[in-house]
């Protein structure tokens, strides 16, 4: 008997994971981060009044959301073949533009090897909307 894995539900729960940890990391720390104020308290980010926490609010909303939206999207059984995947599709364009901050925030402060993994998150989040959700909706 051959094990047949479904590869959308597997892309569903990676980025409910990933975007689910570090949106619950966040929010239950009550607050900025020491770690992060330090990182860009030096940059442009924190020239602009209010511009860390602003920009860490927005990163933990984008975060929240995909997991809000991948959780729709089990719910709406978008991992099924046949299923029109607009949760799953909205989650990884809310991804993409996550990474896009991340990157650039990362390459602000020099810190160009955070910034690569992020590109290739970015990459791999391209591959992953052609392959489950573009190629669906052709």
């Amino acid at each position: 008997m051959k094990l047949k894995i479904n590869n959308s539900l597997l892309v569903i729960l990676l980025y409910l994971s990933i975007a689910g940890t570090t949106a619950y990391q966040k929010i239950s720390g009550f607050g900025v981060p020491e770690w992060f104020q330090n990182k860009f308290s030096e940059s442009i980010i924190g020239l602009i009044p209010f511009g860390i926490p602003t920009c860490f609010l927005i990163i933990t909303i984008l975060e929240a959301s995909i997991s809000v939206l991948m959780i729709l999207a089990i719910i709406n059984k978008e991992y099924q073949s046949e299923s029109v995947k607009k949760y799953l599709e909205l989650g990884l364009d809310l991804s993409l533009l996550l990474f896009t901050i991340l990157v650039f925030g990362s390459f602000l402060v020099q810190n160009y090897d955070n910034g690569a993994l992020d590109f290739l998150y970015f990459i791999g989040t391209v591959y992953l909307k052609n392959k489950f959700v573009t190629a669906n909706n052709r």
